[in-house]
């Protein structure tokens, strides 16, 4: 696992700059949500209330996201040989279900208080408070997705999602509620004011639906070790090509590749190569897995040659021994049980 450090070396690593922002994003998170839903208590406002529960499940995420971060950088051992990349996957999956959770709940009880509705009160402090939440919202999600990007973490990225969402919902909200004001102040037009939080409400679960339902099929994509995108596949079998024709290789076999979080696991087999010794084929391996790496730094690589004629030379050898001659002396196809010399 690449934990590379930036500058001259001194300062933190990677791995420890993911887990100071992810602590940071919490703390966020916690004030954030403990602000929202006390708003929305005082002024009994469903649509505050998903944007205080949005943020309760971006802080069980969070807390997740923290532990998942120290473990996938931890190396294999004798219980999980690969390593813990998939609990990436996994950790994506639960925030894509709490998210939908999240949204299904919201289309129903807005339509119950869209046909019952209620009316809200300081509609000012809910545009007040939302209009700096796109501030925060936008700004956390948009540094996150750089940084995730840069240091190629996927529960940053996942995590900068629910920021940008945040930042999405807020919006919405400031402007549903300043429409809703400006409807207070129209004499006829009070009595629909009641029907804008709920209204909002269904609009962002709405917009946000499928959100999770793609966070959600792209883990099990990773969980089950469906093939990742083409653009990996290409860029693997144009490096393969490369390595046939650096090492006289004539052609490759065949490659499994799968991904695990940020992590890619391939397994690769060339022909055997013509006339090589052990020590050869050895190191004609460990080239060939450094010229994949560079392909992608997570990549763990697996180079196999097809041992059909290094079986077949190894046949005759044992076969020779059994027979009492030469091992260059012995077609082993044309062996027939009985055929032994006696020594």
């Amino acid at each position: 696992m690449s934990d590379t450090r930036t500058g001259s070396g001194k300062g933190m690593t990677n791995s420890q700059k993911e887990l100071l922002l992810l602590k940071i994003a919490t703390v966020i998170t916690i004030v954030y949500a403990i602000i929202a839903i006390t708003i929305a208590m005082i002024s009994d406002s469903q649509a505050m209330l998903l944007d205080g529960m949005y943020s309760m499940i971006d802080i069980v995420i969070s807390f997740l996201s923290i532990y998942v971060v120290k473990k996938i950088h931890q190396p294999p051992n004798e219980r999980y040989h690969y390593g813990y990349a998939k609990f990436e996957s996994f950790m994506t999956a639960v925030d894509g279900f709490l998210l939908l959770a999240l949204c299904c709940t919201t289309l129903a009880t807005a339509s119950q208080d869209l046909i019952h509705p209620d009316p809200v009160d300081h509609v000012g402090v809910i545009v007040g408070f939302a209009f700096v939440s796109i501030f925060i919202g936008m700004g956390m999600g948009i540094f996150m997705r750089r940084a995730g990007r840069k240091w190629r973490s996927e529960v940053l990225v996942a995590d900068s999602q629910l920021w940008l969402i945040e930042g999405y919902v807020s919006a919405g909200i400031c402007v549903a509620f300043s429409i809703g004001m400006v409807m207070q102040q129209r004499p006829g037009w009070e009595q629909y004011t009641a029907y804008v939080d709920p209204i909002t409400c269904i609009l962002i679960a709405l917009a946000f639906l499928a959100k999770p339902i793609k966070i959600i099929r792209d883990s099990f994509y990773d969980m089950v070790d469906a093939c990742p995108s083409e653009d990996i596949r290409e860029s693997i079998i144009k490096k393969c090509s490369e390595c046939c024709e650096r090492f006289r290789l004539n052609a490759v076999e065949w490659f499994r590749l799968r991904k695990a979080g940020r992590r890619f696991f391939l397994t690769v087999c060339f022909t055997s190569p013509d006339d090589a010794t052990v020590k050869e084929a050895a190191l004609m391996k460990r080239d060939i897995t450094r010229m994949l790496k560079d392909i992608e730094s997570e990549l763990d690589v697996c180079v196999v040659f097809d041992s059909m004629e290094g079986d077949m030379l190894h046949a005759r050898h044992l076969v020779a021994t059994y027979l009492g001659a030469e091992p260059g002396s012995v077609e082993t196809m044309g062996y027939a049980p009985g055929d032994r010399t006696e020594p």
